[in-house]
């Protein structure tokens, strides 16, 4: 009997894939970075990519604005993603021929990196998928259709000759699993399916990655997703579910900004919540809007209201307001905004 292979949908641009093959191969120093307070699909893009560049014989350094979260530090054992320090690194960029963003569509969200960069004007590469907004890089690989940047790098990766080797494989398998959380957000595809099949076959340990991402958690965490819970609130006849996380409630747990990596996730476990945010307060007036839909109701449009953007289920924004401020403003809105999307609910 012939073994079954997986027939994976390569989406990919024929002459987007042909300018990065000419980037790549006439070029030899690269630095590859990605947004603040990086998830499990930015740095399974870098480590898959740095992975991939040294393969072809090219220098390669990953910079990143933010240190790597405590639940991805098992992704950064051999040190090679580094925390950005302009006296220290800005000479790594000066020397670099090409700079390589991955799953960012927002400049100001590479923050120091991104100050850097404009001053320096390398030419510039960005892999991503989500919507672009913002200054544009010198050649856009941005397919919005794919679950994760991930998906994306995994069919460069193929379509540049590279090998895939364990490092690469096991990038690349947690950038997708973060993204899709574990292959159940509505932005899975069967891509994701595939490929993650593809990278399990090369040797991937996909429950140990599961069980560190997953099953890893502070405990400072979940005391604080208790509180949180005891204080949620609710709208729009139970359709809509949030609460609020302050500075002071995460001095209190010992917990930095990151940590709330999941929380705007976890309401739409409960029957009958389409919509879940989490409002986070991270300066005194600079507050953060993450917004999550099961799936019936796109949320993008809400978050484009408050100045942000994102996925039609899963959406966010910044916004220079302060906290209860931000709060009061969404409680005004919601209500229309439900009254609007209504008939997209399924019955019962």
């Amino acid at each position: 009997m012939t073994a079954f292979r997986p027939k994976i949908i390569n989406f990919l641009e024929r002459d987007k894939v042909e300018a990065l093959r000419q980037v790549v191969q006439t070029n030899r120093r690269f630095v590859i970075t990605t947004h603040v307070n990086p998830d499990g699909d930015a740095l399974g893009c870098e480590l898959g990519l740095f992975h991939a560049l040294r393969q072809l014989g090219k220098e390669v350094a990953i910079l990143n604005h933010s240190a790597v979260p405590d639940m991805y530090a098992f992704m950064n054992r051999e040190g090679y993603i580094q925390k950005f320090e302009p006296e220290q690194h800005t000479a790594l960029l000066k020397q670099a021929d090409v700079v390589i963003l991955v799953d960012i569509g927002e400049w100001e969200r590479l923050r120091t990196v991104g100050e850097a960069l404009k001053e320096l004007k390398r030419f510039t590469v960005c892999i991503d998928h989500h919507p672009p907004n913002g200054r544009a890089a010198d050649l856009e690989i941005i397919h919005t259709q794919a679950s994760s940047t991930g998906e994306i790098v995994f069919l460069l990766l193929q379509e540049l000759g590279i090998k895939f080797d364990l490092p690469i494989a096991t990038a690349l398998y947690t950038a997708i699993m973060t993204d899709t959380g574990s292959f159940h957000f509505t932005n899975t595809t069967v891509n994701s399916h595939y490929m993650a099949g593809v990278l399990i076959e090369l040797g991937v340990d996909y429950l140990g990655i599961y069980r560190q991402v997953y099953e890893n958690e502070k405990l400072g965490k979940i005391r604080l997703l208790a509180e949180l819970l005891s204080r949620l609130e609710f709208a729009c006849d139970g359709r809509v579910a949030w609460y609020v996380v302050t500075r002071e409630m995460l001095e209190r747990y010992g917990l930095k900004p990151g940590d709330t990596e999941g929380l705007a996730d976890f309401p739409r476990r409960i029957q009958g919540v389409e919509i879940s945010v989490l409002f986070q307060e991270l300066k005194d007036r600079l507050t953060k809007v993450s917004l999550r839909s099961t799936g019936n109701i796109p949320i993008n449009g809400l978050a484009q209201k408050f100045g942000g953007g994102g996925h039609p289920y899963a959406s966010g924004a910044v916004l220079e307001k302060p906290l209860d401020e931000v709060v009061e403003e969404f409680r005004r809105s919601i209500e229309e905004f439900y009254r609007k999307n209504k008939k997209l609910l399924p019955v019962g």
